[in-house]
């Protein structure tokens, strides 16, 4: 149940929460790594950061494309001992869990491993050796496996090999995407490459990984950004992406802050009301400083924030973010261009700000709260 609590600028239609958030279609087969004005809304603990918990990645084509991670399968992670034969790139033969791969932009399949105290796109969790498989489906002579099969692969066995791999710090609100990362079609054919890499990346503009310094394990990995990251927008199902883009593209959000619950609440997780009361004043707060000296309720956005549970508290997640974006009466979202700051377009129109309201009615008092009488019982 989405709760929704009012910002004291005015009160809008209630704004409608998406029920699911849907994946984007698969790019090629090539090689690569496979969240109304003037109201605040926030998630339960069941729909966490706009329903976007469920999201991973999957890395294809150098594409990070978002896709619903929940389907497992009794396989688990399958590592063979043996190099499988001359492969295009050493790294995929000897990359194990925990290693730390990085690239220059758009060239995944020159993936390296690299110390994970530097600058790095791709956390490993486990090595998949698709040999070790039943059938012939990756035999010598099979042909490479589709973008369908690819994303299927993911489903199966990087979630599963992510919540091995970190154990009680595995967030399930990450702003790290679990991804697969594979040499491609051209290392199949050619040198009989059969691993793939099932682990961690940040998506980031422009269809690159962010790099970050150090193991996921260590890090907090609340789903922040820095205030005026703008977050993208699904075309095809008008929902909001966890990946950061130019304020002049179409996109979903605009981040106006983060608030840090470990400053007013250093021990066990708040209760539910807590935060909200605690996390509902701080997004107001930063969100009027963002904007000043535009007034939200000018905007027509929404305040829109989450509260964190009990699995990210656990993983050492702390932080929630403030945005602001405006929801349709069909579950979706609107799309934004250019920042609320500035020429603002929402579905390609201007925001028209709400009428201020007279003076003279803000004193006045609220009309007595009469009472039916009830009948004798």
């Amino acid at each position: 149940m989405t709760e929704v609590s009012e910002h004291p600028s005015g009160e809008p239609p209630e704004p409608e929460m998406p029920d699911e958030v849907l994946g984007r279609p698969a790019a090629g087969p090539e090689g690569g790594p496979v969240e109304g004005t003037g109201r605040a809304v926030h998630a339960s603990s069941a729909r966490r950061a706009l329903l976007l918990t469920a999201l991973g990645g999957l890395l294809i084509a150098g594409v990070a494309i978002a896709l619903p991670i929940g389907t497992k399968s009794p396989l688990g992670g399958l590592a063979g001992p043996e190099a499988p034969g001359l492969a295009a790139n050493q790294t995929f033969v000897d990359a194990k869990a925990g290693d730390c791969l990085n690239w220059p932009d758009n060239a995944p399949d020159a993936a390296t491993i690299v110390d994970c105290t530097g600058d790095h796109r791709f956390e490993v969790a486990e090595a998949l050796d698709l040999r070790a498989y039943p059938g012939s489906e990756y035999g010598p002579d099979a042909a490479p496996p589709s973008p369908a099969r690819i994303q299927q692969i993911s489903l199966e066995q990087c979630e599963p090999a992510v919540e091995r791999y970190l154990a009680n710090r595995y967030d399930p609100n990450s702003r790290f995407s679990i991804s697969l990362l594979w040499a491609g079609d051209a290392a199949w054919k050619q040198s009989g490459e059969r691993r793939m890499l099932c682990g961690l990346q940040l998506p980031g503009p422009g269809n690159q990984q962010v790099v970050f310094k150090g193991k996921i394990v260590d890090l907090d990995q609340s789903k922040v950004w820095p205030p005026g990251t703008c977050l993208g927008i699904d075309p095809a199902t008008n929902q909001p992406t966890d990946v950061p883009v130019d304020c002049s593209v179409p996109h979903a959000m605009e981040v106006t802050g983060a608030v840090n619950l470990a400053e007013k609440f250093p021990g066990g997780l708040p209760s539910e009301p807590d935060q909200d009361a605690f996390i509902k004043e701080a997004c107001n707060r930063l969100t009027d400083a963002y904007l000043a000296p535009v007034e939200l309720r000018d905007t027509t956005l929404t305040l829109i924030y989450s509260t964190v549970s009990l699995p990210s508290w656990t993983a050492g997640s702390r932080q929630v973010g403030c945005s602001i974006g405006a929801t349709l009466g069909n579950g979706g979202w609107a799309t934004l261009i250019n920042s609320a700051k500035g020429p603002l377009l929402i579905n390609g129109q201007p925001p028209i700000p709400p009428p201020d309201i007279p003076e003279e009615r803000l004193g006045l008092p609220l009309p007595p709260m009469s009472f039916a009488p009830q009948a004798p019982g």
